[in-house]
């Protein structure tokens, strides 16, 4: 007897072949991750379209009460190390979102064999996937998968990824799609470009002038001239939203804004709404060895398959995220500590 996932996947193929879009069902679904910036505002998009969700987290983490309360969100302690072995209690899920990865912090990015062990959690998610009953595995993709490019990024364009990081998140997109074929389930795997928004990472370029400035510091950036992609968290949690219903199985959407530009114009509108632009220090800072200096989505592929498009504007995205950093300052002023310079 073929399972739920098979005839989903095998209705959908009959779908396409016939011409038109294919939407999948999502009432209920697993979500791994769900604590980081763009985990939350997943799960918030989930809820918002009363879906069913099952956050599993580790038990060592304690952002998981930054989670809203909801009668449809339901949560379960367990690891990465823990998903071989754990056994669901229900086995009608539709998706499983798989946005966990160990070892995330800088110092750690270039080790392989640290990076090497995400590869064996995402296939242990799979596997997971499959025992709860999922017609859809979606994993977390990332631009450094892409490796070097002058050119906007496409669902085809060839990876050569430069960092321990990028190499293993690649190769987590081929061995779990290797285990949705064996199962019948749809595999997904959107590569996310520069994300930006509410808990996102303080040492980023945003998060840090935002933080410092906040503080009285004066920024200070590169000649910021190379070409970038910033997407605002709650349009990429729409967009896995819908890739997960309507994107085509095996298609590596790169998600972006669709509208890149200079790095500088996009911290000239950073520091105007911070209202400290004539403090801005441009090219007073290096560009490092490895620094990329062309990161670009081609999103036409994403649009036309499942009708996304960002909502949010740049101006719109970072007047939010100022306020909810300015809020979370004046709650606790010594917030954020470690980013701050020291006075010359």
């Amino acid at each position: 007897m073929r399972s739920r996932a098979a005839a989903d996947m095998a209705r959908g193929e009959e779908e396409i072949r016939k011409g038109r879009a294919m939407e999948f069902e999502m009432k209920k679904a697993v979500v791994t991750g769900g604590s980081g910036p763009v985990g939350r505002a997943l799960i918030r998009k989930l809820l918002e379209e009363n879906v069913e969700v099952l956050f599993l987290y580790r038990k060592e983490s304690d952002r998981s009460k930054w989670l809203p309360a909801h009668k449809l969100l339901r949560q379960d302690c367990c690891s990465l190390q823990e998903l071989s072995s754990y056994m669901p209690d229900a086995q009608d899920y539709d998706v499983f979102f798989h946005l966990g990865w160990a070892n995330t912090f800088k110092t750690d990015r270039e080790d392989l064999k640290m990076q090497n062990e995400n590869v064996a959690y995402t296939c242990d998610a799979a596997e997971l996937a499959h025992r709860f009953g999922c017609h859809t595995f979606l994993g977390s993709g990332s631009q450094a998968e892409y490796g070097r490019h002058m050119e906007a990024l496409r669902p085809d364009t060839l990876c050569i990824p430069e960092s321990a990081y990028g190499v293993m998140k690649l190769c987590a997109c081929h061995a779990s799609r290797v285990i949705c074929r064996k199962y019948g389930m749809r595999h997904m795997w959107p590569r996310i470009l520069s994300g930006y928004g509410y808990y996102d990472n303080v040492y980023s370029v945003l998060i840090s002038t935002i933080v410092n400035s906040l503080n009285g510091r004066s920024p200070v950036f590169s000649k910021g001239e190379q070409i970038w992609d910033f997407v605002y968290m709650d349009d990429i949690a729409n967009a896995l939203f819908l890739i997960a219903r309507k994107g085509t199985d095996g298609v590596c959407y790169p998600i972006g804004s669709g509208d890149a530009k200079p790095l500088k114009e996009y911290l000239i509108v950073l520091c105007e709404k911070l209202g400290n632009m004539e403090k801005a220090e441009f090219g007073a800072l290096p560009y490092g060895d490895s620094q990329i200096m062309h990161l670009e989505a081609d999103i036409s592929r994403l649009q036309t398959d499942t009708g996304w498009r960002p909502l949010v504007s740049f101006e719109e995205g970072i007047t939010r995220t100022i306020e909810f950093y300015r809020k979370r300052l004046a709650e606790d002023r010594n917030a954020f500590a470690t980013l701050y310079r020291k006075e010359e």
